[in-house]
C-alpha cells in the first residue's frame, strides 16, 4: 500500500531531523521545509496527508501558512505545533480550518496519536465524498439472484478473483446480464471491501468530461476549474474502479488508462506530478472488442492489459430456469417498495416469461415487473398485463397461428408496426452484442435514429406517449 506522506514544517533542524527518523519507523514518507515558503514550494509535489505546522517561522508565520494551504485546496489534515502561551494564536488556527494542536515539548508517541487521529479524519473524509458521488451518479439495480449452472459457476469465478485482490477483471456479457453487479461482488468478497468501490459508466461521458472524473483536476486547468478536483483513481486508493462499457473511452483516454495499468500512476490534468495509487481495475463491455481492434477502435495494448481474467455472463435466454426465480424476486421488491399486496403470477403469464427472448436480459425483466406491479390492478398478473413489444404476450407458435385480421384485432396500424420494428431492434441488438452502431448497420439506419427509435418503445413500454 502507498505509505502516507507527512510534511514537517519547523524552523529547528533537530526536531525536524528527529520527528522524520522516528515517523519513518511508522512507515511513514516524510519531508521537511524549514521555513513557510519552502513549505508551498513543496506542498504541490509531495502532495501529504498531513502537515505538522509550526506556529513561530522565520518569513511567513504558521498563520500565514495555513491560509495559504486552504486557499489551494490541497485536503491535507494540519496540525499545529505551537509553544506555551500561543493560545490566542492556536484558537486562531482551529478556526481556520486547522484538525489539531500539540504544544512543545511533546513526546513522540503523543505526536503519533495525533497524526493517526488525523488520518483517520481524512479516511472518513474520503469515503463521504465516495458515497455522496455514489449517490449522485449510480442507481444500482436488483441483486445477483440465479440458481442454474451457469450462475453457479459464475459465483464460483467470482470467490477465486476476490482473493487474488490486484488481478486486473475484464467481464463480458450482453446488455442488462448484471455485469456491474458481478463487479461489486468481487470487490465487496475481497480484502478491499472496506474501502470504495468507484464505478463510471465510460460511454455516458463527453471525452473531456470522462478523463477529469478519472483523473482529476488541478485548480486553473481549465477556464471552469475553480478548484482542485481528485478523480475517481485517487478517491478509489486502496479499493476498485469499476469501467462499464469500457470498450466505449475514446483512443485519447485508452493511452492514459493504458500508462495507468502499466505503472499505477496518473497525472491530473494540469499538473506535471504523477500520482502514485494502489487500485483494482474491474472493467466491462458488452462490445467485441477484438472485432473493435481489427477496425481501429480500440488498443490491442490495452486490450491485453484489461484482458487479463475474463468472466463471461450468461444472457437470460440462457439461463430458462432463472426467470421465475428473478421474476419474483422482483415482483417481492417492487410490492414492498410501493406498498401493495404480493400479486402472484398466473400460470400463462409465467409460461410466456420463460419463453420470452429478453434481449435485454435481466434488466428488460426487471423494467417488466415494475411496470406490471405499478399499473397492475387485479389480485393476479395475467400474461395480457405484459405489453406486446417485450414479446411476453403472444408467443411466435400463438402469432403463428392467428390470422392477418386476428393479429389486428383491436389495434392500430401504427401499434403493429411499432411492434414489428422492437422485435427488429432486438434483433438487431442481440446479434450486435449490444454494439448499437454495428446494430444500426444491420437495420440500414444511423445511431442516432436507432436510439430516437429505442426511446420511442421505451416511452411505449411504460405507458407514456
Amino acid at each position: 500500500m502507498t505509505p502516507h506522506r507527512i510534511l514537517i514544517v519547523d524552523d529547528e533542524p533537530v526536531l525536524c531531523n528527529s520527528l522524520k527518523i522516528g515517523l519513518a519507523d511508522e512507515g511513514y514518507q516524510v519531508m521537511i521545509a524549514n521555513t513557510g515558503e519552502e513549505a508551498l514550494e513543496k506542498l504541490m509535489a509531495f502532495d501529504p496527508g498531513v502537515i505538522l505546522l509550526d506556529l513561530r517561522l522565520p518569513g511567513m508565520d504558521g498563520i500565514q501558512v495555513l491560509k495559504q494551504i486552504n486557499a489551494r485546496n490541497q485536503g491535507a489534515q494540519t496540525i499545529m505545533i505551537t509553544a506555551y502561551g500561543d493560545t490566542q494564536t492556536t484558537v486562531e488556527a482551529i478556526k481556520l480550518g486547522a484538525y489539531d494542536f500539540i504544544n512543545k515539548p511533546f513526546e513522540l508517541d503523543e505526536l503519533k496519536a495525533h497524526i493517526r487521529n488525523a488520518l483517520e479524519k481524512e479516511t472518513l473524509k474520503q469515503e463521504v465524498e465516495y458515497l455522496r458521488y455514489r449517490q449522485q451518479k449510480f442507481d444500482r439495480y436488483g441483486d445477483l439472484v440465479g440458481t442454474s449452472p451457469q450462475m453457479q459457476e459464475v459465483y464460483r469465478q467470482i470467490e477465486i478473483l476476490a482473493k487474488s485482490e490486484e488481478t486486473t477483471v475484464l467481464i463480458r456479457g450482453e446488455t442488462g446480464t448484471g455485469k456491474e453487479l458481478v463487479a461489486g461482488e468481487i470487490h465487496f468478497r475481497s480484502n478491499r471491501k472496506k474501502a470504495p468501490f468507484m464505478e463510471i459508466n465510460c460511454a455516458s461521458l463527453p471525452e473531456h468530461l470522462l478523463e477529469s472524473e478519472l483523473f482529476g483536476y488541478e485548480k486553473g486547468a481549465f477556464t471552469d476549474a475553480k478548484q482542485l478536483k481528485k478523480g475517481l483513481f485517487e478517491l478509489a486508493d486502496k479499493g476498485t474502479i469499476f469501467l462499464d462499457e469500457v470498450g466505449e473511452i475514446p483512443l485519447s483516454i485508452q493511452a492514459k488508462l493504458l500508462r495507468f495499468l502499466e505503472k499505477k500512476e496518473f497525472k491530473r490534468l494540469g499538473s506535471g506530478r504523477d500520482i502514485k495509487v494502489n487500485v483494482r481495475i474491474v472493467a466491462a463491455t458488452n462490445l467485441n472488442l477484438e472485432e473493435a481492434i481489427k477496425k481501429g477502435g480500440f488498443r490491442q495494448d490495452l486490450y491485453y492489459r484489461l484482458n487479463v481474467i475474463t468472466l463471461s455472463l450468461p444472457p437470460l435466454r440462457h439461463r430458462k430456469e432463472d426467470i421465475l426465480l428473478l421474476a419474483n424476486h422482483f415482483l417481492d421488491e417492487f410490492c414492498r417498495d410501493i406498498g401493495k399486496p404480493r400479486a402472484p403470477l398466473s400460470a400463462n403469464a409465467s409460461e410466456n416469461l420463460v419463453k420470452a427472448p429478453w434481449p435485454g436480459n435481466v434488466r428488460e425483466l426487471r423494467n417488466l415487473i415494475e411496470r406490471a406491479v405499478i399499473f397492475g390492478i387485479e389480485t393476479t398478473i395475467e400474461k395480457e398485463q405484459f405489453p406486446p413489444c417485450t414479446g411476453t404476450q403472444v408467443t411466435e407458435e400463438e402469432s403463428a397461428s392467428l390470422s392477418p385480421g386476428d393479429r389486428l384485432k383491436g389495434r392500430t396500424l401504427d401499434g403493429v408496426l411499432l411492434d414489428v420494428e422492437g422485435t427488429l431492434i432486438r434483433q438487431a441488438l442481440s446479434d450486435s452484442q449490444g454494439n448499437k452502431t454495428l446494430a444500426a448497420g444491420i437495420l440500414g439506419i444511423s445511431r442516432f435514429s436507432l436510439k430516437r427509435r429505442v426511446d420511442k418503445l421505451a416511452k411505449k413500454i411504460s405507458g407514456t406517449t
